[in-house]
């Protein structure tokens, strides 16, 4: 007899392995077959995948199918439809299943036979035409008119996809050919989520000219690898964006916040200590916050990205070539394996990674911000105050005392105070920009961002609806106006440093600074308080000496290239006027190690008797050339229309060749600034003042730097040229300066912002205030007589006939600008921050009249900035109670 073998453990376990391997394979069939089969699940079989050459041509097709929708032919179709429409993909399509397809259905147990691809794609078609109606007739449209899908035009345009073969500038020499599975994902991918990705783009009425006139006639739409790609995830971590600091007492900084994309491992990562932290403080380094986004128009009271400046990304731009490990600069100064004379700096850094979870990713290039997250804050909340958010007015405690008591603005459209504000603080001791904010009131942005204006908009403002997103990205940076009388600071500095008459009148201002009270009339401190701008075009234009062998035009214009102005005008250039964002360098400014200019943001800075060459407006500015100037007609420009001196038209009414300098004296013509522009000059007078024998210009950016794990090198060494621009000597004079900045601190006291100054404070207040001192500007503006019935009838409906009444009806803007020196230190004789505010002007609710029309009333933007610097330096609560 046999004898019985005894079973092992061994014998279980293979027993066991063998009953579990059906189990795993059961358990991925129903992951991967039953989960897909129900309904409720269909949609997540379409998530975001790689742009392929295939799919942006299945994309395209929709082009030629998205038309007028009272053009529309054929309609979204059946599925036999498509399989009569598309023959070519009948057998993808038409739902006869293989030997997989039987399986999943018997393994589903669903009770009905599963949709056919034909009628999955019938229904995401007509999900997609019932999404282009809303798309198209909602609030506000982002195109033109109403459109719909032509299925008979798509299977036209489907037709000549599948029969003709493309080609791929980054695939040289091969040739695709579109899929019947490419069309029906392209069509997943326009119909999912409600048609979300309508809204990323390019529609007629929407885009500009230039884009449009590429497109067939019929054309609505058009479809860009740009708009459905995605970042390849496998080439690393974007470096962080850091600001602020949580140890201001310790010798080495350390960020209080870091801004963050959605992604989960980039937040993770900037929280790790080796990104923000030398080494020898790691262990007492506090992590920074992270803060997803920056700020945008309908944000909560209390959410964190109050503290991000707008347009943030748009700023950074330039440096997403370092920020990113796909960038080509980040990957020539992390391949250890080139050779140093492949860049033109011969700098390398290194690897620049970091372990995690046990594998070694790339990490791009670190930037620390000199954003002061609770300046940035405060900024935002009060011109989105300004410009319509009631909930934050009340929530900061911030009011006018003309609203006596009731909503900030309620007399106005909108209950909005200004249609936009933008505003620029800024450091003096180190030109460090704390502060960029930026607001459209709701129905301003309306004018910009699509071809229709709100419901609840008033239809007589005179200016058509259009597609303009550079308007709506930070006022702050990206916005300029005729700068008016915030120019008189420089006027003023050329005037009291003049050869001839300089010393003279520079003794005369010091010495009427000895005696207490309002400065005289007839004083520059006193012309500047009270912003008489006849008699500094008087000065200007040397009504000292009968007007005669004039140069003082030319020294305004020189000293404009001391404040900062006038960058890059020497020659002709089409970024005459602007500055670098980033690093506070010209325009104009090249690399020392071979001529290669940096990376850098070109922003409007500001720019002073310049004119465009050849007097085309769209053409490159250089500045005005020296030129002597027609003693007689300077003569007959001061005496004004009724021909006598002084008078109230003073250098109102003037002809001849005199006419574009005398208006660039006014601060309007070509001149123009930014908010960030007027306060990076005002700071340079406020530097000088201080005593500073050198002036670091505006800047956002403090540093770059990579990962700081022991041994590595230090990323100044790499990028140097990137880096912050080197501190230039103070060209101004520190006499001259105290006392421009002495006129400038009666103008809340008895002068042109008094009005403003006695809406946040009252008026006692106002004639004691010592630690501000400001000049306020108003740009013409041809409505100020006119309200909005008159102007319906004269734009509206096309009665514009004279130049005049063309010009009422043109692009001008009701602008009114604010910018100041203020003191946070109390007892501190120095002058610390500088705040410049540009706001565009409202309408008054029931006259239809433009608020503050001229000078009178109080100055909106002056209103704002002592809003923000009463409150930043102590003055005013930060919050409501």
């Amino acid at each position: 007899m046999v004898e019985r073998r005894t079973t092992t453990l061994l014998d279980f376990a293979i027993v066991a392995s063998a009953a579990v391997v059906p189990v795993l394979l059961l358990v991925l069939i129903v992951v991967g077959v039953i989960r897909p089969l129900d309904p409720a699940f269909q949609g997540a079989r379409n998530g975001d995948r790689h742009v392929s050459v295939r799919q942006v041509a299945a994309l395209k097709t929709f082009e030629r199918a998205i038309v007028r929708r009272n053009t529309v032919a054929v309609g979204p179709p059946t599925a036999l439809q498509l399989l009569d429409g598309v023959p070519q993909c009948r057998a993808a399509w038409d739902g006869h299943l293989g030997l997989l397809d039987r399986v999943r259905a018997a393994l589903a147990r669903s009770g009905m036979a599963p949709p056919t691809p034909a009628q999955r794609l019938a229904a995401q078609l007509a999900d997609l035409d019932d999404e282009l109606r809303r798309f198209s007739t909602g609030a506000n449209p982002r195109v033109s008119g109403a459109v719909g899908f032509d299925a008979s035009r798509w299977f036209e345009a489907v037709g000549e996809a599948l029969r003709l073969p493309i080609e791929a500038p980054d695939y040289p020499g091969r040739k695709f050919t579109v899929q019947c599975a490419d069309l029906a994902g392209a069509a997943a991918t326009l119909a999912r989520s409600n048609g979300r990705m309508l809204g990323m783009l390019s529609w007629r009425g929407t885009e500009v000219a230039r884009v449009i006139s590429r497109w067939r006639p019929e054309q609505f739409v058009e479809i860009s690898a740009r708009q459905v790609a995605r970042a390849n995830p496998w080439r690393g971590l974007p470096g962080c964006i850091f600001m602020g600091n949580s140890a201001a007492s310790a010798d080495t900084p350390v960020p209080a916040y870091f801004v963050t994309g959605p992604r989960a491992p980039e937040a993770e990562l900037c929280a790790r200590p080796e990104m923000f932290a030398l080494a020898e403080d790691r262990g007492r380094a506090t992590p920074p916050t992270g803060i997803a986004g920056e700020a945008t128009p309908d944000l909560p009271v209390d959410d964190e990205r109050w503290k991000v400046p707008p347009s943030l990304e748009v700023m950074l731009q330039s440096l997403s070539t370092l920020r990113r490990p796909s960038g080509s600069l980040y990957r020539m100064y992390t391949d250890a394996a080139a050779v140093q004379e492949d860049t033109a700096t011969g700098y390398r850094y290194g690897p620049n990674r970091i372990d995690v979870r046990g594998s070694p990713i790339d990490v791009g290039f670190s930037v620390d911000l000199t954003i002061d997250p609770s300046v940035q804050e405060l900024a935002q909340k009060t011109v989105a105050c300004y410009t319509g958010r009631q909930d934050v007015c009340r929530a900061l405690g911030m009011s006018r005392n003309e609203d006596a008591g009731r909503a900030l603005g309620h007399r106005m459209l909108e209950r909005a105070m200004v249609r936009m504000a933008a505003v620029a603080v800024i450091d003096v001791a180190s030109g460090r920009i704390e502060a960029l904010a930026g607001a459209l009131s709701p129905c301003t942005r309306n004018e910009y961002d699509g071809p229709g204006r709100g419901a609840g908009c008033d239809k007589r403002l005179p200016y058509a609806p259009r597609y303009r997103p550079d308007a709506l990205l930070n006022a702050a940076v990206f916005h300029d106006a005729m700068p008016a009388s915030v120019i008189k600071p420089i006027m003023a500095e050329a005037f009291l440093t003049d050869p001839e008459v300089g010393a003279r009148w520079l003794a005369a201002e010091r010495a009427g600074m000895r005696n207490p009270g309002t400065p005289a009339i007839d004083s520059l401190r006193g012309q500047l308080m009270r912003s008489n701008s006849a008699r500094f075009l008087d000065r200007m234009f040397c009504a000292d000496q009968g007007f005669a062998h004039c140069e003082r035009p030319w020294r305004v214009q020189a000293m404009a290239a001391a404040f900062g102005w006038n960058g890059g005008c020497a020659t002709p250039r089409d970024d005459c006027g602007k500055r670098d964002l980033l690093f506070g360098r010209a325009v104009d400014v090249e690399d020392d190690s071979g001529g290669v200019a940096p990376l850098a943001t070109l922003v409007p800075f500001g720019r002073l008797l310049a004119e465009p060459l050849g007097g085309k407006l769209d053409g490159p500015f250089r500045l005005r050339p020296a030129v002597a100037l027609d003693s007689g007609k300077l003569r007959a420009c001061a005496a004004g229309a009724d021909g006598q001196r002084p008078s109230r038209d003073d250098w109102e009414k003037c002809r001849g060749s005199v006419v574009d300098v005398v208006v660039e004296g006014w601060g309007q013509g070509q001149a123009r600034a930014s908010a960030l522009g007027v306060a990076g000059m005002l700071a340079s007078l406020a530097a000088a003042a201080n005593g500073q024998l050198e002036v670091h210009e505006p800047h956002l950016v403090s540093a770059l730097h990579g990962i700081g794990t022991d041994g590595s090198s230090s990323l100044q060494s790499a990028v140097s040229r990137f880096g912050l621009a080197d501190a230039q000597p103070n060209r101004l004079s520190r006499d001259a300066a105290e006392v421009i900045l002495s006129g400038l601190s009666y103008g809340h006291r008895a002068g042109t912002s008094r009005l403003a100054c006695e809406q946040v404070f009252d008026p006692r207040s106002c004639k004691n205030i010592d630690w501000i001192a400001g000049k306020t500007g108003t740009p013409s503006f041809p409505n100020d007589d006119r309200s909005l019935d008159e102007l319906w009838r004269l734009c509206g409906r096309g009665g514009a006939k004279t130049r005049a009444e063309q010009a009422a009806c043109g692009p001008l803007r009701p602008y009114k600008w604010y910018v100041a020196a203020y003191r946070t230190e109390r007892g501190d004789p120095r002058w610390t921050k500088v705040i410049g505010v540009l706001t565009e002007r409202n309408w008054i609710h029931d006259t239809g009249r433009i608020h503050g029309a001229g000078d009178h009333g109080p100055n909106p933007a002056a209103e704002i900035a002592m809003q923000v610097a009463g409150r930043h330096a102590g003055f005013l609560p930060e919050h409501g109670h």
